[in-house]
């Protein structure tokens, strides 16, 4: 068994990536935000031109990043995955050092984490220039996402998808289970495919231990969510 998850909104109360470009970007990078809105750029294009706009010291987005929230239930969502012996995966096309540096300030840093590669390059006395990698994107990335989440969940096996937005849109006709909430719920309305709606890890644990024990605690396989 294995559970991918998204990050920015679903494991974490709000997109991370956002709250940081909002406070410490110039305000050109809502523009960039537009076009790739409206479908003039593509999703790594967009992000990539955000993150150059950070106007800041590692320190700062440091002492900042210690601020964010993330779903109190997650925690035990993650013990609950290595007690059964399930892979844990986020996969996000947000930004690394984001996601790890929240998760290390929840005691949460022995984590999988695929996601776009931040990278700075310090200057004296001076603001960082920052970047960013790709190191799991793909030529043949339907969304041109900076992580092709579809590349990293394949459709055969029992997988699980945990997600929230537009960025798990594609991956959502790959996974065999999908739990879905916010514009990833309305497009799996939209598209026909099957889901379970939730709002928080607290539910999601519930539903995957009904689903994969029966009344003896016998491990089952997972249904399969997928239509023809």
């Amino acid at each position: 068994m294995q559970v991918f998850c998204d990050f920015d909104g679903t494991i974490s109360k709000e997109d991370v990536t956002d709250l940081v470009l909002d406070r410490f970007a110039r305000p050109e990078w809502r523009e960039i935000e537009d076009q790739w809105t409206n479908g003039r750029i593509t999703a790594a294009q967009c992000m990539r031109r955000q993150i150059q706009l950070l106007q800041a010291k590692h320190e700062d987005i440091d002492a900042f990043l210690d601020m964010i929230e993330i779903d109190s239930a997650f925690g035990a969502f993650k013990a609950f995955c290595e007690k059964n012996g399930f892979g844990l995966t986020i996969v996000s096309d947000g930004v690394d050092h984001f996601i790890r540096r929240v998760l290390a300030r929840h005691g949460l840093e022995d984590i999988q984490i695929i996601a776009n590669k931040l990278i700075s390059r310090p200057h004296a006395c001076t603001m960082p220039d920052f970047d960013l990698g790709f190191p799991f994107k793909s030529a043949a990335c339907a969304s041109g996402a900076g992580v092709c989440k579809c590349a990293q969940v394949r459709p055969s096996g029992n997988h699980i998808y945990i997600g929230d937005g537009r960025s798990d849109f594609c991956v959502s006709h790959e996974a065999q289970l999908v739990f879905a909430k916010a514009k990833l719920a309305d497009y799996c309305r939209a598209n026909c495919l099957p889901f379970i709606p939730y709002s928080g890890f607290a539910e999601i644990q519930a539903s995957v231990a009904a689903i994969l024990f029966s009344p003896s605690r016998q491990p089952v396989a997972l249904p399969v969510a997928k239509t023809a």
